[in-house]
């Protein structure tokens, strides 16, 4: 295979230091014929089709130029990166959750302060639709979550969880799911937007993305909001790859605040849009 051919996969990154991942692993495993591509970290690397799969011995948030370093030791650049992985929250509810990477302000679970990692809008959306109609029967919540955390990478990519505990990660059923769903991923046609407002789990963002024709890069929540600069909502931009809009779940924002940041965005050559000016999907 030529490097050429390599630059047009996608690579599917697990951790052997999460049990999710490992389960995640092993529904693809089962799910597809994968033959021996290298090693990368000491571990197997995987070809099946179009997609690569590599395994590493530390944890997803904490490894850095991790694009760089498969590079370096392997001269693969994958166009995405899909990270395999648990998501935690005190809730431990069932769920299933897809994001970008990137600190918006300090790292405080990875990644670099200040940096985003390049988005992958039309994948991510087209991960959450198909985890949507997967677990359509199951009792697990579907959702965007905000961009946050690490690894810091200069390739697009974007996480896809089991949540929320210790018990869910290792369930068959939610692995499975995953599995399916990273591996039936395509390339949406819908229009880029960059999410702002509301909670971390960005609901509104999540059903316009469900029900209307619009995928989401970078998604900021209210939180980050309270501190964020000008040259953040600049990278914001830059790291949505054919960003034409901006959608606000302006219910969650103050009139001000939101009168501000559209005028700033607007004024930045993003389109304001609400979900009457969106073609539905359904």
């Amino acid at each position: 295979m030529s490097l050429f051919d390599y630059a047009l996969m996608k690579l599917i990154v697990v951790s052997r230091n999460d049990t999710a991942s490992l389960n995640i692993s092993k529904n693809l495993l089962n799910l597809r014929e994968w033959e021996d591509a290298g090693e990368f970290s000491g571990n197997p690397l995987r070809k099946s089709g179009d997609f690569l799969m590599a395994t590493i011995n530390d944890e997803h948030l904490s490894h850095d130029g991790l694009d760089r370093e498969l590079q370096e030791s392997t001269d693969i650049e994958p166009e995405v990166m899909i990270f395999a992985s648990r998501h935690k929250s005190a809730s431990g509810l069932r769920s299933f959750t897809v994001h970008t990477p990137g600190n918006f302000s300090k790292a405080e679970m990875g990644g670099r302060s200040g940096e985003l990692v390049p988005s992958s809008p039309h994948y991510k959306t087209n991960a959450l639709r198909n985890l949507k109609e997967l677990a359509k029967n199951m009792d697990h919540t579907v959702s965007y979550e905000a961009t946050h955390h690490g690894p810091y990478l200069e390739t697009p990519a974007f996480y896809i969880e089991i949540g929320s505990d210790e018990t869910c990660w290792v369930e068959e059923e939610a692995g499975r799911v995953i599995a399916e769903a990273i591996l039936s991923i395509d390339q949406e046609k819908d229009p880029v937007a960059i999410g702002i407002g509301g909670g971390h789990y960005a609901p509104r963002h999540t059903d316009v993305a469900l029900k209307n024709r619009l995928c989401f890069g970078h998604i900021i929540a209210n939180y980050a909001l309270e501190s964020i600069t000008e040259e953040m909502l600049a990278k914001a931009i830059d790291r949505t790859p054919d960003a034409e809009y901006v959608y606000f779940h302006r219910k969650a924002m103050k009139k001000p605040q939101y009168r501000e940041l559209k005028a700033w965005f607007e004024d930045h050559g993003l389109q304001a849009v609400s979900q009457k000016d969106i073609p539905s999907r359904l």
